[in-house]
């Protein structure tokens, strides 16, 4: 099932990229509400999710910036009250590529085996800009000093040497 959509744009302002416009005819087209396994697709159900949630902030990657435009129509649709969006930078392979499992980049489990949890966080805060140095941090002394403007705004190289000891 496919929700027929407007010619018309949707714009807004994301906390991160700034502001948003995308024509929703032109640039997605008619989108699926509902799989043919009967499933609901994903921009209905964590649009559905949100409200039932009441959640005021979505923090997700930048790979789902375009996204946000189906499921503000689906809000409008709904009647829902739209959060507030802030799209981050992913964290990119040295070479440039998004980190996959298939090609056995790093991954969380990896890095909970060979570091603490301080240790993690302080390292990945100091490759956002939220840290001067890559020394560990808990998450609580992250939290009270965090904010957004200090969060870069392009995709993250992961450097070769961050998580080697």
């Amino acid at each position: 099932m496919r929700l027929c959509v407007p010619d018309e744009t949707i714009r807004f302002v994301d906390g991160l990229c700034g502001p948003q416009a995308q024509n929703l005819q032109e640039e997605c087209g008619d989108f699926i509400v509902r799989r043919s396994d009967g499933a609901f697709a994903y921009q209905l159900a964590v649009v559905v999710d949100d409200i039932a949630m009441g959640v005021t902030q979505v923090v997700r990657g930048r790979d789902l910036l375009d996204s946000t435009p189906r499921q503000l129509y689906l809000y409008w649709l709904l009647g829902g009250q739209p959060p507030t969006y802030y799209h981050v930078p992913l964290l990119l392979a040295p070479d440039g590529r998004r980190l996959s499992k298939r090609e056995r980049d790093l991954d969380m489990g990896a890095l909970r085996a060979r570091y603490g949890a301080e240790e993690i966080l302080g390292r990945l805060a100091f490759l956002t800009g939220l840290r001067e140095t890559a020394t560990p941090v808990e998450a609580r002394a992250l939290a009270e000093t965090f904010s957004w403007s200090r969060v870069r705004r392009d995709n993250l190289y992961l450097p070769e040497g961050l998580f080697k000891s």
